[in-house]
């Protein structure tokens, strides 16, 4: 069996297609993880076009001998928690019960301890060996339980309005005469349930959002925002989903929020009936919608499965905190 080597990878640093096989790595990890997931080339353009002042670091595993990448780590710290990082880390099938994960574990502890961060949160399938290997690690907690969720695209069968309400969507950039109470719409996000462990506490206003559309037009991710406008014109609801053009076989939602002077007249429901019909029309190929929902979201979930939505597979949200008396290393 080869020798397995880890390291910090700086993507500045290294060759392009090395960072080709670490964005392929993460991509099928993450597609593995929660369905859906930004195809190689557009993780690796979303890299490049990263600010050197971003909190990320990264870290590769690969074959002494041929050089493959057989693993790949991601630390990202998080805005309003300075010692509080999100965590992916992920191998490829072939190499797992290797060591792998352990060896990529055991580096990222030593070297996220250096920047300050002292809890990771990560997500791990229920069931898999990604969940036994995070609850051999002391200061574990699961905080969430999360459903992946797919729909399959068919046309609204729905009534296509509700009285005092109006659609609106949009690729990409918010409207300027919407982007103000848009951004009040996704500060209300935090309402939902456990939504407060998946995203830091915002108080976002017209320049926040148009940071947000940025980061989610990244790559070739397309942004496609749908909304209910009342009669004073200001967003009710709104739902929000990306494509990847590089694969547009599928898409990512997002959020969904009804702010809560509008809520009981079934505006989730019908805006993202309203963006399934958008998405059909502008992505012929569209198939499938993947969605992530907290399993204590009840309201969502009987959204969803008025939808047509399932639930194909559930995964966790862990943290793991660093005790300064106890090592972190796999028991």
């Amino acid at each position: 069996m080869s020798r397995v080597v880890v390291a910090e990878f700086v993507p500045s640093e290294d060759s392009a297609p090395v960072l080709r096989q670490w964005c392929e790595v993460f991509s099928e990890g993450q597609r593995r993880l929660s369905g859906t997931a930004p195809t190689a080339a557009a993780l690796a353009d979303m890299i490049e076009a990263e600010d050197d002042s971003i909190d990320v670091w990264r870290w590769i595993a690969r074959d002494a001998d041929t050089d493959e990448v057989l693993g790949i780590a991601q630390a990202r710290r998080n805005s309003a928690e300075a010692d509080l990082a999100e965590f992916r880390m992920y191998v490829t099938p072939h190499a797992q019960r290797r060591g792998v994960g352990r060896a990529l574990s055991e580096l990222v502890e030593v070297d996220i301890t250096g920047f300050g961060v002292r809890r990771i949160r990560v997500t791990a399938l229920v069931g898999s060996a990604a969940e036994h290997f995070l609850h051999k690690f002391d200061g574990h907690r699961v905080l969430l339980r999360l459903a992946n969720q797919v729909q399959h695209l068919s046309p609204p069968t729905a009534e296509s309005d509700r009285p005092g309400y109006r659609i609106v969507s949009w690729r990409n950039r918010t409207p300027d005469e919407l982007v103000h109470s848009f951004a009040e719409a996704l500060n209300r996000l935090l309402d939902a349930p456990g939504a407060e462990l998946q995203m830091p506490e915002r108080n976002w206003g017209a320049d926040e959002v148009r940071s947000w559309e940025q980061k989610m037009t990244g790559g070739s991710q397309v942004l496609l925002v749908c909304c209910a406008v009342d009669g004073v014109g200001e967003v009710a609801a709104a739902t929000v989903v990306t494509v990847d053009e590089h694969d547009c076989t599928h898409a990512s939602q997002h959020d969904t929020v009804v702010l809560p002077q509008h809520r009981g007249h079934g505006l989730a429901q019908w805006v993202k009936e309203q963006q399934a019909a958008v998405l059909a029309a502008e992505f012929p190929l569209l198939q499938k919608i993947h969605t992530t929902v907290n399993t204590e979201n009840h309201p969502m979930l009987t959204v969803n499965r008025s939808l047509g939505y399932r639930t194909v597979a559930e995964r966790i949200l862990v943290e793991i905190r660093r005790v300064e008396s106890a090592s972190h290393k796999p028991r």
